[in-house]
């Protein structure tokens, strides 16, 4: 048998399809690996030109701002510091960069200084656009181009603020916070925390009733205010008639009745900025909010109304600007009230007791409660839309707060009937999350409400013969009683000035009364100066950004200051307003822009103030300036 042998190998077909395969996986391979060492190449290129870029955007952070200058720049590190040079620089043989420095223009301008969007008329100092580009020929031998962008600003700003002036007068240079340079004889400095026109005494033993006005109905009157001779009254719920009263008390014997409103509920407060519209806190369960056009005192309309969540009624509000804060229960709610016909809900806060009343200073609510050991509450409005209780204070014994008020850099609070304890405090609120407590009075019976007249403090009591009690607080330390009035009725509400106070009672017969302290014109001087201590911004490099103030300033008186900035500790002081000149004065009671270019680089500034009154009863009152600025 023959077998035949078995064949091993390829054969030439075989070996060269084998060949062929081969040499084209080495030529994909070889083809491939120099593709990916170029794009290896490509992306190392882009990656130095985007390191240059950011390196030139980041170094132009550090250039001195006097450098910025508008064109094409190139970076130089001189000593450790960046600067810039004029032209491009080329980078390690391949990228040039180019660093341009443009100006940028904004939409709107006050006083010379710019602010608004990017892209308008007028030139801002305080910003520059940076573009920093980088061109280079690749290895692929195409241009290309890398382009970076940013704005720089100088933005820094600290501010210069006086809350205090009773350290007196005498200080050139700024260092002792409540003191200033000098005043004149027409300015009052005497209660802490405010500047206002200075006033004659009042002679108690002369104040007389002139005149009572009785609401419809055995209802009580829970509160009123005054503005340029118009009162506003507001009383408990009347089912058969109104609750709102406006009346004329020009003619202090003879208060006339212009209008009335039937609100349908009872109103436990009232306010009012001007006489145009007035606020109201109500016991309508969905209407606790109220707000009043009066603009004609003849046809006052409800223009807007808010309903809080709760039924609980609403125990007081404040005003303060375009804010508002309003108590009902244990909750404060702050509103927008920019629009006042469209109130804004903007937040709330519960605190530990039923709040009887609220009052506003500088950016805090101070609060009288139900609560024994945290009887006055505290909380921080600076944001309106993020409330934040900051502190308390627990007063003597177990006691409900009843009334609260703040001037200056004072607060004020009383109690019911505490026996033995004070029944109206004064407390010192520089440090609001620490007060401190300067003095206290005791009546021997609860107080209702209160209202502050200069040196003296008008308690309406719970005495059947003395139901309003003026005491003099000039000394905290050694509150004095003056006098005491029998009315019909306890006071649940006041609004004073030296001339006249208007009561608001629990009277079932005549529960409105107007009492003259016979001091017709109050004695108030018709206007006077201050000019405070050189302040040192620390900077031969400043500007000046904008100036505000908090205060009141009622119809017919003025606050208004102008600025002096010199480069010289010891002056010139050539005070100027907003134009530059010496005949216009800053007197908006909001931020109010500082002209940039007059005070541009004024090491030193001073501000004086300027008050006046052309009113028989009102006085501008001062209670803080704020100045803001920017050193580089």
């Amino acid at each position: 048998m023959f077998y035949r042998k078995k064949q091993s190998g390829f054969s030439l077909i075989e070996l060269l399809v084998a060949i062929s395969f081969i040499s084209v996986v080495v030529i994909l391979t070889v083809n491939f690996t120099t593709y990916n060492k170029k794009v290896y190449q490509l992306n190392e290129e882009h990656t130095k030109a985007m390191f240059f870029a950011m390196e030139g955007l980041e170094a132009a952070k550090l250039v001195a701002w006097s450098d910025l200058l508008a064109g094409d720049h190139h970076l130089s590190l001189v000593d450790d510091l960046w600067t810039l040079e004029t032209g491009s620089e080329l980078l390690d043989n391949v990228f040039t960069r180019t660093l341009t420095v443009s100006d940028v223009y904004r939409d709107s301008s006050e006083n010379n200084n710019v602010y608004g969007d990017i892209g308008g008329a007028y030139l801002d100092p305080n910003t520059k656009k940076v573009t920093v580009t980088i061109d280079w020929e690749s290895r692929a031998k195409i241009t290309k181009q890398e382009v970076v962008e940013t704005y720089l600003h100088r933005w820094q700003a600290d501010r210069w603020t006086q809350t205090d002036w009773i350290g007196g007068d005498g200080q050139a240079n700024w260092s002792d916070e409540t003191k200033f340079f000098t005043k004149d004889e027409g300015v009052d400095i005497d209660t802490a925390g405010i500047v206002t026109l200075r006033s004659g005494f009042i002679d108690w033993s002369y104040a007389t009733t002139t005149a009572m006005f009785d609401t419809p109905g055995n209802f009580e009157d829970n509160d009123v205010v005054e503005i340029n001779e118009i009162a506003y009254l507001v009383t408990k719920n009347n089912p058969s008639g109104p609750e709102l009263y406006i009346l004329d008390v020009s003619d202090s014997y003879n208060p006339v009745e212009l209008s009335s409103i039937n609100i349908g509920s009872s109103i436990s407060s009232v306010k009012a900025q001007d006489n145009n519209y007035i606020y109201l806190s109500t016991e309508d369960n969905s209407a606790e909010l109220q707000v009043v056009d009066v603009s004609d005192s003849y046809n006052p309309v409800v223009v807007a109304t808010y309903d809080l969540p709760s039924n609980e009624n609403a125990t007081d509000l404040d005003i303060a600007s375009t804010k508002a804060y309003i108590s009902q229960g244990d909750t404060l709610y702050s509103f927008d009230i920019s629009s006042s016909t469209s109130p804004q809900l903007l937040d709330d806060i519960v605190l530990d007791a039923i709040i009887s009343r609220i009052s506003f200073s500088e950016n805090y609510i101070y609060t009288s409660t139900y609560n024994a050991d945290k009887e006055l509450q505290i909380v921080d409005v600076n944001n309106p839309i993020n409330l934040q209780a900051v502190g308390f204070y627990n007063l003597p014994g177990s006691l409900h707060a009843s009334y609260i008020m703040t001037l200056g850099t004072r607060v004020y609070i009383s109690t019911d009937n505490s026996g033995s304890q004070a029944e109206f405090y004064m407390f010192d609120l520089t440090n609001p999350t620490s007060l401190e407590l300067l003095g206290s009075y005791e009546l021997g019976e609860s107080i209702h409400s209160f209202h502050l007249v200069g040196p003296y403090a008008l308690l309406g009591t719970n005495f059947l013969e003395e139901e309003l009690v003026v005491i003099e607080i000039t000394d905290p330390d050694n509150i004095v009683k003056i006098m005491g009035f029998d009315l019909n009725g306890y006071v649940l509400g006041m609004s004073a000035n030296c001339s006249m106070i208007y009561a608001a009672t629990s009277s079932n017969e005549a529960e409105f009364f107007i009492i003259s302290t016979e001091v017709t014109d109050c004695g108030y001087t018709p206007a006077g100066t201050l000019e405070s201590s050189t302040f040192d911004t620390g900077s031969d490099e400043v500007q000046y950004n904008w100036l505000t103030w908090e205060g009141e300033s009622l119809e017919d008186t003025y606050i208004r200051f102008q600025l002096a900035t010199s480069a010289n500790i010891n002056g010139p002081w050539n005070f100027v307003g907003p134009d530059g000149s010496s005949g216009t004065y800053y007197d908006a009671t909001s931020t109010e822009m500082i002209n940039y270019d007059t005070h541009l680089n004024q090491r030193y500034i001073r501000y004086k103030l300027f008050m006046g009154t052309d009113s028989e009863l009102q006085v501008p009152v001062l209670e803080n300036i704020v100045i803001s600025y920017s050193a580089f």
